[in-house]
């Protein structure tokens, strides 16, 4: 198998079109890590929730990140890992173009509000009426691709 690192805008070209990924977070030193969906514009992942403990956690510790990763054939695979800062767009003033836009982006694609608007089956969702909408600023981005040798 030949391992290449891929370039920035490969990353991000996979970060675009993916459309869940795996956020790892962390609090007081322990990890937690979660499937998302997702959609990302530029330098920005935008994702919405209900409360939970991905919000608490990411809330107490902004320092997150995002994996993405493909099996495209048989032994070949890419895999980016980006890492960044949550931003919570609360639904008041200040925050208003940052959720719309975060909305906007989202709502392109079918079936976007599905996972995050699920109530857990054991009810911990405090609010299932009220979607947190975030973002996380791309701060690093890295990206391995493999290809099986013939």
């Amino acid at each position: 198998m030949t391992i290449k690192e891929m370039n920035t805008d490969d990353c991000f070209d996979m970060l675009r079109h993916a459309k869940t990924g795996i956020l790892a977070c962390s609090h007081e030193n322990k990890p937690y890590l979660v499937p998302i969906s997702f959609a990302c514009e530029e330098r920005k992942i935008y994702a919405f929730s209900l409360e939970g403990k991905k919000i608490d956690w990411m809330r107490a510790n902004p320092h997150v990140c995002v994996l993405v990763h493909e099996h495209t054939s048989r032994g070949s695979w890419h895999s980016v890992i980006a890492s960044g800062r949550f931003e919570e767009f609360p639904d008041k003033d200040g925050f208003a173009s940052e959720r719309q836009h975060a909305w906007s982006v989202l709502q392109k694609e079918s079936g976007w509000w599905e996972p995050g608007a699920l109530t857990p089956e054991d009810g911990t969702a405090a609010k299932p009426h009220e979607p947190i909408f975030f973002g996380i600023w791309v701060e690093e981005i890295s990206g391995r691709h493999g290809v099986e040798a013939i």
